[in-house]
């Protein structure tokens, strides 16, 4: 018996390929248990870095979406405590043209400075509403003491300082909390400056000064009052625009999913009939192995 040089022993071409469609099977087998084409970059390095490239876009968009949802949530809970100052303004300005009336007795007056006085006491509150975080909602970038406080004098002072978080690091700009100055007005002639008026109103015995303080004060309570719808349509807006910038997000992070899917993902189908084929070819391929060790065998032994 002779061999010719180059020529392989067909016992170990026949191992190599079992072995290579061994290792075949068993790359297949731990695809489709994963739903993904390779784990290793070196199996396919373009569909790695394309699947990189979309898990870095899908983490900006979760940051993002995360940004847009704090911010909607506080926006919300503006919007809520706005409705409550309109309606508290609407019932301090129909106090006042009740308390104009020249008929009411002086303990009348009393009885709706007690109402006047509850109300703001309320609007006092809603300026100071915080949010789930515990972050004062109008105080703007101090946010975390109130926005509104009582002077040495008795009055009512904006505390805060310029404009509140909002989507800034999705890159969404206008979508913060307007701040306490701007929802109440100057602190001279806002809101709290108004219902003081009133009350000095209410407590005046000189009609003609009293006329006057009224005046005043449904003056500056109208004022007040329109402010607050200005900003609560503000606010409406700006809530609109994190809806509309919410499903950008949601459409973006399924198309990166949808990407990564193309990237990555494996077509089970054309995976197991692969796999099906495979195993008939290593069956088949065990098979004629079997018959070409006995004969080498037998041939060494002749």
């Amino acid at each position: 018996m002779f061999t010719l040089t180059g020529i392989r022993n067909p016992v170990t071409t026949a191992a190599d390929r079992m072995n290579a469609v061994e290792d075949r099977i068993e790359r297949l087998q731990g695809q489709i248990g994963r739903g993904e084409r390779f784990t290793r970059p070196s199996e396919d390095p373009a569909g790695e870095a394309r699947a990189a490239l979309l898990a870095r876009l899908d983490a900006r968009l979760v940051s993002e979406g995360r940004a847009i949802d704090r911010a909607t949530a506080r926006l919300n809970l503006a919007e809520v405590a706005l409705s409550e100052g309109a309606a508290l303004l609407q019932r301090a300005r129909e106090l006042a043209l009740l308390g104009a009336n020249g008929a009411l007795s002086e303990s009348d007056r009393a009885v709706l400075a007690v109402e006047v006085r509850g109300l703001r006491a309320q609007l006092l509150d809603l300026g100071n509403r915080r949010d789930e975080a515990g972050r004062y909602l109008f105080a703007g970038a101090t946010d975390g003491a109130p926005a509104f406080a009582e002077d040495e004098d008795g009055r009512i002072r904006f505390a805060g300082w310029a404009e509140g978080p909002g989507a800034e690091p999705a890159g969404i700009r206008g979508a913060a909390v307007p701040v306490g100055a701007q929802l109440f007005g100057p602190d001279d002639s806002g809101a709290f400056a108004a219902i003081d008026r009133q009350l000095e109103a209410l407590g005046e015995t000189e009609p003609a000064l009293r006329e006057t303080a009224f005046d005043d004060a449904l003056r500056l309570l109208v004022e007040s009052h329109d402010r607050i719808l200005d900003a609560t349509a503000g606010v409406g807006a700006a809530l609109s625009r994190l809806e509309s910038e919410a499903e950008r997000v949601a459409s973006s992070r399924l198309e990166a999913a949808r990407g990564l899917a193309a990237a990555k993902g494996l077509d089970l189908t054309a995976a197991i009939a692969e796999l099906e084929a495979l195993r008939l070819t290593l069956s088949a391929s065990q098979e004629i192995f079997g018959r070409v060790a006995g004969n080498s065998l037998f041939d060494r032994l002749g």
